[in-house]
């Protein structure tokens, strides 16, 4: 019994002193890791453009809510059909037309958007700070157009919910 507990009590102290070696042998950075400090360093560089920030969540919280209209709109347009019969309706291929060109537009404006966060993201890592503010400024404009498209595919829905209820 006296060799197991003597085992066991070798085996503890064997543990707790590999940890302190262990935590000893990475030294002191800290609790953070690494992509946590870019976070930080991130954070710091956008400070002055706090105004900016908040302008494009609005817009963003301003998409969402669009894009929250047109799924009921959508939900709308499924109750309303009948019988696939509005199909045929040249109005109705006229409305799905303007929706495709609409949707053309809108991906071309993403690929933009892409591009300025890329280009962003950059300038914030080169710490340049008028190619940050353009950046910043093309976003905007990017995502205040994305909006405007998004008012006008729901403008369509509505006029095609008018048609479908004729």
């Amino acid at each position: 019994m006296k060799r197991v507990m003597i085992l066991a009590t070798s085996i503890c102290l064997s543990i707790v002193l590999f940890s302190g070696v262990h935590a000893s042998a990475e030294g002191n950075t800290g609790n953070q890791p690494k992509q946590h400090m870019h976070r930080d360093h991130m954070w710091k560089e956008l400070a002055p453009y706090k105004d900016k920030l908040h302008e494009k969540n609005r817009l963003k919280i301003q998409y969402y809510e669009l894009k929250q209209e047109a799924l009921l709109k959508k939900d709308t347009i499924l109750r309303l059909h009948s019988a696939g019969a509005w199909h045929q309706n040249p109005k109705m291929q006229v409305h799905h037309q303007e929706m495709k060109k609409i949707c053309r537009e809108m991906k071309g404006l993403r690929h933009k958007a892409k591009a300025e966060k890329k280009n962003l993201k950059a300038a914030i890592k080169a710490k340049d700070k008028v190619k940050i503010e353009t950046h910043f400024d093309h976003m905007l404009l990017i995502q205040k157009q994305v909006n405007q498209k998004l008012g006008e595919r729901n403008a369509v829905l509505d006029s095609m919910i008018k048609e479908i209820k004729k």
